[in-house]
């Protein structure tokens, strides 16, 4: 598919926040659960991490203090023949049942078990649930002769803690200085893209500023692409002068633009976004990324 460039315009520094106030999002913190079959080491990208197993005669559970929401991240066991799998579990809140849910996926090509096994983990699935106010016992079991591992973790809070996210390719990183603060940014230039590689779901907080020399003009225009493979190109323009309160550390002959910004949603799986120049007279744009801490612990 080609890209077609769809415009987007972020206005002035003041309609740019109205237009891009941070969204609400959960925290999550991992929780233990109480039953389950067995633990089972998954290494995922490199980095093993415990999985608790739980099959039909060997339900997954659980307690936690509501009102919250719980997510759980469920691998299902495929046969090492299998291309894909599907499974019915139901959801027992207090004994009774709460919620049903069906998921179906597919052997995934960045996780293992680190154990010898006749079987390997599929792409992940989500559950969620919400928790109603008090303490309750949850369930999560197949109903069928499935098995699956599953991580257990419940919301924490609303507000949404972010912290930096580092691009995997760019043409230079530079540091800024905001009053004592050091603020690293990630250059793309004409001939040299900054790469985003992110799991979902979650939105990324995309924060930019065009790189001035001492030749230009005070007030600039400058445009970005930001793209992914299969899908339409969406093209930023933006207006800004230069920054009266962020300098470079090591360059005194550039100075960084005023810090426009908009949210970048994110849908589930991994994915590649492509920051590439559009148009601008100044060398470079800067580019650094933010992402709720809780969406760390996504997994492809």
């Amino acid at each position: 598919m080609g890209l077609r460039h769809v415009p987007c315009v972020l206005l002035a520094l003041a309609a740019l926040f109205t237009i891009a106030a941070p969204t609400s999002g959960a925290q999550w913190s991992s929780i233990a659960p109480t039953d389950y079959r067995s633990t089972i080491e998954v290494s995922v990208d490199g980095k093993p991490l415990t999985y608790y197993r739980f099959d039909r005669e060997s339900p997954i559970g659980f307690a936690v203090e509501g009102p919250t929401r719980v997510k759980l991240l469920v691998r299902l066991r495929l046969p090492m023949s299998a291309d894909e799998g599907s499974c019915v579990f139901d959801v027992l809140r207090d004994g009774a049942a709460a919620q049903v849910e069906t998921l179906s996926s597919y052997p995934s090509e960045r996780a293992f078990y680190i154990s010898f096994e006749d079987f390997r983990p599929s792409v992940i699935r989500r559950v969620y649930i919400d928790v109603p106010t008090g303490t309750h016992g949850y369930e999560l079991s197949p109903r069928e002769r499935c098995g699956a591992e599953a991580r257990v973790f419940r919301s924490t809070g609303d507000s949404t803690s972010r912290v930096s996210f580092a691009p995997s390719e760019y043409a230079a990183a530079e540091t800024f200085y905001y009053r004592d603060k050091e603020l690293v940014y990630y250059l793309a230039t004409r001939d040299r893209d900054v790469v985003l590689d992110v799991i979902g779901p979650t939105t990324v907080k995309v924060n930019s500023r065009l790189i001035y020399d001492h030749t230009m003009a005070k007030s600039q225009t400058y445009a970005f692409g930001v793209g992914r493979p299969g899908h339409d190109e969406m093209l930023y323009k933006v207006e800004t002068e230069p920054s009266e309160t962020v300098v470079f550390r090591d360059r005194d002959e550039l100075i960084p633009s005023g810090l426009r910004h908009f949210m970048l949603e994110v849908p589930s799986g991994r994915h590649r976004y492509v920051f590439r120049v559009a148009y601008t007279l100044a060398p470079a744009i800067a580019f650094n990324f933010y992402v709720p801490r809780g969406d760390l612990s996504n997994e492809p």
